[in-house]
């Protein structure tokens, strides 16, 4: 299982427009979501709004066997639910996503990897 965090601002005065459109997920667009996801591979999707002094923010955290190829799906697909969810995509954040496409492709292995910090909570009470 692989999953990503994507965030996008959401344009000046959407807001609602936002609210609205995971609302029509969740209602009047849901069996062809579902239908969707199930397509894709994508196990669990969730959308948070964040508001703050600088605007509004969109976080969307998808869980997939293969998220990369999820998206390159959700970036390039002619099906009609895929078109009209970058239509809103497109008119919420500004962003074409069919432009992100160059990003999906596997990167090449490196084994100059660096983990720098890590920390687990035990069941201990660590000081």
């Amino acid at each position: 299982m692989s999953g990503i965090v994507l965030t996008f601002p959401i344009l000046a005065g959407k807001v609602e427009a936002w609210r609205r459109f995971c609302q029509e997920l969740s209602d009047s667009q849901l069996q062809m979501y579902l239908s969707s996801r199930r397509r894709l591979g994508i196990t669990h999707e969730r959308m948070e709004l964040m508001e703050n002094a600088y605007g509004a923010t969109a976080a969307t955290t998808l869980e997939a066997s293969d998220v990369a190829q999820a998206l390159g799906q959700i970036f390039t697909s002619n099906l009609p639910f895929d078109v009209w969810y970058r239509k809103r995509l497109q008119e919420l954040y500004g962003v074409e996503l069919d432009n992100y496409e160059q990003f999906l492709k596997p990167l090449p292995f490196s084994s100059n990897q660096e983990l720098l910090f890590e920390w687990t909570l035990t069941s201990s009470v660590d000081g």
